[in-house]
């Protein structure tokens, strides 16, 4: 729920406040941060001190029929506490980038090129501190309780701030010129009022274009060029709707694929020797991978693919995509065979009907989450990068923001297709359906894996067909894709 939240909050504060680029922003996306993110880690820990604020603990992967679900005010407290860690994450995750990116002009070479090191620094040091957080806080979490857990991820939120807010006097700060997204909804509004019109009426897009202007060095040069630009930024977004609606369906089996390779590593042998990984901890190979495929993509792949392909990036953001969706589909095939791997093992030992763990290494599942982390690191960047390509100054401002809605409806999609799939598998297998219970070593995950390989071979495809489409309509229409860009 957490993550699929905080997908979506993004779109408020671009829409709000884009481009979020003043000295006032700061202290609104770290506060939002710190009342958001901070507050959220701090209802956790207190209902994880308070014993009437959290169900009794159970051992949920021994005796799951046993263990009783959150209810009444303990369940809306945790839905509260999700809630408001979504919100601060989503500000942080569409508005820091911005603000630090904003600190480089784009008119200095040199400069240029310390905002695309910068911006590779931004996701190394997520990454790095996700990494941290699965190993230390999670040791923290078993070991000393879930309480001090939170409370020390809410401190650490608090110090970030500081850290942040340290820099005011020096940050490089600009008068926001509006939302880009609001000229777009009230042209969009506009056409849906006059559908059955062939053209909207002159007067009233002069006036959208009068609302949109800005002061100062902004300013348009007259309501005809304000109207124009909306016009234009209008025809792009919906040129590139096909676009974003394919990416929904490829995001929609990686959301699947990463949560059930986890949570099916939690079953397995998570032995290193005499060192066991916790089950929480599982996430951190996947996290490990995309860290280090960001310095190697940029360094190692990309220069060697800009020999074949003469293309800055090395490949187009829209070919970046694809290689992703084609190491979905590799993952999904291997996820089914793994899966399958492994309930066999489970019959062979009589663990079908116990819930036991399997005597399998979970290193089995290395292979999987490299090719997971390759389409995380291709598809989401190549699609910001798509959008930052072939859209406006003013879009390229919400292009972590869209990939975040558009990941985030895929994950709401998600659950939607696990309740369907489910429902449907009910019909035959004895009524029992491929998903249903705790117990993985009766569930048939092998064949829900082939079924999101299918699906995103068939996503692929579908992919495949409007991006070639696309591209055909701009090298048609003389503008080309511009994805040649060396801009971030």
């Amino acid at each position: 729920i957490c993550q699929q939240l905080r997908q979506f909050w993004p779109c408020v504060s671009v829409y709000d406040h884009a481009p979020i680029y003043s000295l006032r922003s700061i202290i609104l996306v770290n506060g939002r941060s710190l009342y958001g993110t901070g507050g959220g880690y701090m209802l956790l820990a207190l209902q994880a001190y308070l014993p009437s604020l959290h169900p009794l603990d159970c051992e949920i992967n021994k005796e799951p029929n046993n263990c009783e679900s959150a209810k009444g005010w303990s369940l809306t407290l945790l839905y509260l506490s999700l809630l408001m860690f979504a919100i601060g994450e989503g500000c942080m995750r569409a508005c820091i980038p911005l603000l630090g990116g904003d600190q480089f002009s784009n008119d200095d070479p040199k400069e240029t090129h310390l905002k695309s090191t910068f911006l590779s620094w931004i996701k190394f040091a997520n990454s790095v501190g996700a990494l941290m957080g699965l190993v230390f806080l999670v040791w923290i979490e078993n070991n000393l309780g879930w309480a001090l857990g939170f409370m020390i991820s809410a401190l650490i939120v608090l110090v970030g701030l500081f850290v942040a807010a340290s820099g005011l006097p020096f940050y490089r700060t600009q008068k926001p010129n509006g939302s880009p997204l609001k000229g777009i909804l009230q042209v969009l509004v506009t056409s849906s009022k006059k559908r059955q019109v062939a053209t909207i009426d002159v007067i009233e897009l002069q006036e959208i274009g009068a609302a949109d202007s800005v002061d100062g060095e902004g300013k348009y040069d007259s309501k005809s060029t304000g109207t124009t630009r909306v016009e234009e930024l209008t025809k792009a977004i919906t040129q590139m709707l096909p676009i974003f609606i394919s990416c929904l369906l490829i995001y929609l089996p990686f959301t699947l694929l990463m949560t059930l390779t986890i949570q099916v590593g939690s079953t397995m042998d998570k032995g290193i020797g005499a060192i066991q990984i916790p089950s929480a901890s599982l996430i951190a190979i996947p996290t490990a991978f995309h860290m280090l495929m960001q310095p190697c993509y940029r360094q190692i792949l990309t220069p060697l693919l800009k020999r074949f392909t003469g293309h800055t990036h090395g490949i187009t953001p829209l070919q970046s995509i694809g290689a992703g969706s084609v190491c979905g589909v590799a993952a999904a095939c291997l996820a089914a065979l793994v899966e399958t791997r492994r309930l066999t093992v489970a019959e062979q030992h009589g663990l079908t009907s116990t819930g036991a763990g399997v005597p399998m290494s979970v290193f089995w599942l290395v292979l999987q989450f490299f090719l997971l982390s390759i389409m995380d690191a291709a598809s989401f960047s190549g699609l910001i990068e798509f959008i930052k390509s072939e859209s406006s100054p003013e879009m390229k401002l919400v292009a972590p923001a869209a990939q975040s809605i558009v990941a985030g409806i895929a994950a709401w999609l998600a659950c939607a297709f696990i309740q369907l799939v489910n429902n449907a598998s009910r019909h035959g297998d004895g009524g029992r359906g491929w998903l249903d219970g705790a117990d993985f070593n009766r569930t048939r995950l092998d064949r829900f894996f082939l079924l999101l390989a299918a699906l995103e071979l068939v996503a692929l495809i579908n992919y495949a067909f409007w991006a070639r489409r696309y591209a055909k309509t701009q090298q048609s229409s003389g503008t080309g894709l511009v994805g040649d860009s060396s801009e971030n």
